[in-house]
């Protein structure tokens, strides 16, 4: 018998077909791998906006105060808590931890707007240093979130949840619930009692 000394054409052609099966199910893999981390780091990312926006928000509520506003020279609330759920609006006055320039107001007080809008899907936080504003106060944006699809408020006093803040007791606490990007999120704030 004679000793084959090489490859034929078939084994060749096997060597091949399976060498680039290989590279293929390889580079699935590879890009399955890549999305998934691409996933993942958008979704840390995600995460991490969340909890900076939760941590502003809490220290805003934190400082919460009663201090009655005006506008146009007419008063708008006595309370510490305006909601307004047509307006998906919430208003309150709160210390802030520094005072600004003499042209943004000498004092730390601060109103304070958290507002979502449904149709562009944004939640947005703003301030104003004019607690007594003549006219329309000049509000500056302190955070604008986009892609929050869904906003629910609600207000611990009672022993309870509630859908407006409580008229007998001031509220001890807020939850806000929201939809960001597909995934929900709950934040949970302590209010100062304020008396």
């Amino acid at each position: 018998m004679k000793h084959q000394q090489g490859m034929t054409l078939i084994e060749v052609l096997l060597a091949i077909a399976l060498t680039a099966l290989l590279a293929v199910l390889l580079g699935n893999l590879v890009n399955l791998w890549l999305d998934a981390r691409g996933r993942l780091a958008a979704r840390e990312s995600t995460n991490a906006r969340v909890l900076d926006f939760c941590g502003l928000l809490d220290r805003r509520l934190g400082g919460l105060v009663l201090r009655p506003l005006q506008e146009h020279r007419r008063p708008l609330h006595n309370a510490p808590l305006d909601w307004r759920p047509a307006e998906n609006r919430l208003d309150w006055v709160a210390l802030d931890a520094l005072p600004l320039g003499a042209e943004q107001g000498a004092g730390r007080l601060r109103r304070q707007r958290l507002e979502w809008d449904a149709a562009q899907e944004r939640l947005r936080l703003w301030r104003s240093a004019e607690l007594d504003a003549v006219d329309t106060p000049a509000w500056q944006t302190v955070l604008d979130q986009p892609g929050v699809e869904r906003l629910q408020l609600e207000f611990h006093g009672g022993g309870r949840w509630l859908a407006y803040p409580p008229q007998t007791e001031p509220a001890n606490g807020i939850r806000l619930t929201f939809t960001l990007q597909g995934a929900g999120y709950v934040c949970t704030f302590a209010l100062p009692q304020t008396g």
